[in-house]
């Protein structure tokens, strides 16, 4: 059997299998970092802002991308790191954000993988 490599960025934690897929990224002038959690805004998806309903967790830096829109890995269902999360302005999510991940697949985990054991 092949191995798959699910440690994307150290945010996916391949305990749970996970289900990964490439979506479309809004333009924006700002570049995201892996861990960025995504909200669908215009048929395209975007980073999500504290108070926005999740739908996705980008896997990949993204540079800024501000004349089109780009395609992107994402996290669609599995374990995300919780310390590796990102909001619109970069920073750690709220509560309320983080909150709203398992109602659509993500649950959070503290602890990253490694090949011998959880971190």
């Amino acid at each position: 059997m092949e191995k798959i490599e699910t440690n994307i960025e150290a945010i996916v934690n391949p305990s749970h299998p996970p289900i990964i897929g490439v979506v479309k990224l809004a333009a924006t002038g700002s570049a995201l970092k892996a861990g960025t959690v995504l909200k669908i805004s215009s048929g395209a998806y975007a980073a999500a802002g504290n108070s926005d309903t999740p739908a996705a967790v980008l896997l990949e830096d993204v540079s800024e991308h501000a004349s089109a829109a780009v395609n992107g890995r994402v996290l669609f269902h599995g374990l995300a790191v919780e310390s590796r999360l990102l909001n619109a302005s970069q920073e750690a999510p709220n509560s309320t954000l983080l909150g709203k991940l398992p109602g659509i697949g993500i649950y959070l985990t503290q602890a990253g993988w490694t090949d011998s054991k959880f971190e």
